[in-house]
């Protein structure tokens, strides 16, 4: 389990990024925003 302070685990999964069909999903990593703030929900 993660706790304030703890660094998330490197991760590759396919996301929703638009609501275009066409381009809909696109496989991201912990890389592909690097500096940035992300919202992970399951």
């Amino acid at each position: 389990m993660l706790t304030v302070g703890d660094q998330f685990p490197e991760y590759e999964l396919t996301a929703c990024v638009s609501l275009d069909p066409d381009n809909a999903f696109e496989t991201i990593n912990h890389k592909s925003h690097q500096g940035k703030w992300r919202v992970v929900f399951f």
